[in-house]
């Protein structure tokens, strides 16, 4: 990569401007004039030392005697030479042996067992990591590689992508062990990646043959021709899956990271919704355990002047992009991460002390709660196919939907009202309340649920569930708790004739605190969702969201509220130790 009209235009202008001569500048760094001479008319190339002692002397770095025109072709190995770097250097510099080193540049393998390598070399040659991992991408033995990948890697998708076979990878299978010495990985760590893109492929494979019996056996010619091209996408997704799998494997072995720093980072990430920077304190890790995330995956600070010394922390754009694109391959690789995370964010996702819940659970006569996702999940996973056929319902009234139209039930139905008579707005209601009241009678509480409800209810606090949904499948819902739980003790206020006076309005609330004769300030609201705190804050009744994890809590401080515990748990818990006082 080295350019002698470069060199001569620096010779030119060393020394301030003056200049030095060929002879000059041979004898400085230790050469003859021939050979300064040989290189600035490309007949010699200096080595990298050369190159370095050159630029220092010239006041220049070296990068800037190379033709970096075409440096986004540059390998590894070019990039240290043209910064005046020999691999012996290099190695030492990383702590790596020369052969490991070595093997960096020639195939692009990352060592297994050297955390942050990719900062450290980023670093030291001056760049990015990402311009680390480009050139890595294009070592010399890279593609070689991938070949010699292919055809292990195609006898063991064939054996276990056959029909009616459930086997999942083995650490000592012949073709796993193959793969492993290829990318130098731990055979445990190739059987549960390939375990998670077998199963990922042979749901396209049932999704593709679902496909085809519709394309086959479809009601109309139509129905066919959806069926023919539903089919035809998922085969190119399968073949897309296992042609692209050889360089992915490459690419989350050049950055993966030890387990426990991927929990770390994890952790972090699934914190992001709260965003704004963490203590190093409450992230419940060694201070060590930070270190030794690479510098690009997280941002770092100062705590302030009030903490000398202490570190805030937050997951950097990077960091989330690492996090987001692998996440699926470290929760196979490392399973137990995935419960350690969901047990910790919502630890820290900034809750009320239980001592504020529990008095304000005092001071209240009565509690109202929310219905769908709180109490129960209505629908479930059919909530896609009710929204579907409510808009098929609203098509055939000649009904067009906005193009910022909600996707959940309830929220269509709303934004329909503009578009409908008051005729066609009852039709679309009774079909969704059709559907609201199946669904209630097989949706099963929440977790939580049936004590929290009993314990109030033998405290005798008042209960009421306000909601957008009908009214007769709440009751239908609270008529299947145990008897414990009598739904005569709940009222229930369900969704107005008047879609207007749906959440975010208040008017539900009130109806609900005067069927309760109860005031507001002796009231309590506890909901999930952004709609119900903002129905309370207009009602002026005190509100406490449950957030299960940081992107609930995240849409509840978005929505102003301050007041938020991890579950309905915790509240029950607390009703319990009042009432038993």
């Amino acid at each position: 990569m080295f350019n002698g009209s470069r060199l001569r235009q620096a010779r030119a202008v060393a020394d301030d401007g003056q200049g030095i001569s060929a002879a000059e500048l041979a004898r400085r760094i230790g050469a003859t004039k021939a050979q300064v001479i040989a290189y600035e008319n490309g007949s010699s190339k200096p080595d990298p030392r050369r190159i370095r002692a050159l630029a220092e002397v010239l006041g220049v770095e070296p990068l800037q005697l190379s033709d970096a025109s075409d440096k986004a072709e540059w390998s590894l190995a070019d990039r240290r030479r043209a910064q005046g770097m020999t691999a012996a250097e290099v190695s030492s510099e990383l702590k790596l042996s020369l052969r490991a080193y070595r093997r960096l540049e020639a195939e692009g393998l990352v060592p297994a067992r050297r955390l942050g390598v990719l900062d450290d070399l980023a670093a030291l040659l001056r760049i990015s990591v990402s311009d680390v991992e480009g050139c890595l991408a294009r070592a010399p033995m890279l593609a070689q590689r991938l070949d010699e990948v292919r055809e292990p890697l195609t006898c063991l998708l064939h054996f276990y992508l056959r029909p009616r076979t459930l086997d999942k990878p083995q650490q000592d299978d012949d073709e796993i062990i193959a793969l492993a010495n290829l990318y130098r990985r731990p055979p445990l760590v190739l059987a549960r990646i390939l375990t998670y893109e077998i199963d990922r492929l042979r749901t396209v494979q049932r999704r593709q043959a679902n496909y085809r019996t519709a394309a086959d056996f479809g009601a109309t010619v139509e129905a066919q021709e959806k069926g023919h091209r539903a089919a035809q996408a998922e085969s190119r997704k399968f073949r897309d899956v296992i042609e692209t799998l050889p360089q992915r494997l490459d690419e989350f072995f050049r950055v993966m990271l030890p387990q426990d720093v991927w929990r770390l980072l994890a952790l972090m990430y699934a914190l992001r919704p709260l965003g704004g920077w963490l203590p190093g304190g409450r992230l419940q890790t060694q201070p060590q355990s930070l270190n030794d995330v690479p510098s690009y995956l997280l941002d770092r600070r100062a705590a302030g002047k009030d903490v000398v010394g202490e570190m805030d922390y937050r997951i950097s754009e990077q960091g989330s992009k690492h996090c987001s694109t692998y996440r699926q391959w470290y929760d196979a690789c490392y399973p137990a991460v995935q419960l350690f995370v969901q047990s910790h964010e919502r630890a820290l996702a900034g809750h009320m002390r239980e001592s504020e819940l529990s008095d304000l659970l005092y001071d209240a006569d009565a509690v109202l709660f929310s219905f769908d996702g709180l109490l129960c999940r209505l629908f479930g996973q059919n909530l896609q196919d009710i929204s579907d056929r409510l808009l098929q319902r609203a098509q055939s009234l000649r009904l067009a939907l906005a193009p910022q139209t909600p996707t959940d039930p309830v929220g269509m139905l709303r934004s329909l009202v503009p578009q409908g008579s008051a005729s066609q707005i009852r039709r679309l209601d009774g079909f969704l309340t059709h559907f609201e009241i199946e669904a209630a009678q097989r949706a099963d509480p929440l977790p939580g649920v049936e004590e929290l409800l009993k314990t109030l209810i033998d405290g005798a606090w008042r209960l009421a569930v306000v909601t957008d949904h009908s009214s007769v499948a709440v009751e239908a819902f609270l008529e299947r708790l145990p008897p414990q739980i009598p739904s005569s003790r709940i009222a229930v206020i369900g969704r107005s004739a008047d879609l207007e006076l749906t959440k975010p309005n208040p008017h539900a609330l009130r109806r609900a605190t005067t069927k309760l004769n109860v005031s507001n300030e002796r009231a309590l609201v506890v909901g999930e969702s952004a709609d119900d705190a903002k129905a309370a804050q207009s009602a002026g009744i005190t509100f406490v969201g449950i957030a299960q994890n940081a992107e609930q809590a995240r849409v509840l401080r978005k929505a102003g509220v301050t007041r938020t515990v991890e579950s309905l748990d915790i509240m029950a818990a607390l009703v319990r130790e009042q009432a038993s006082g």
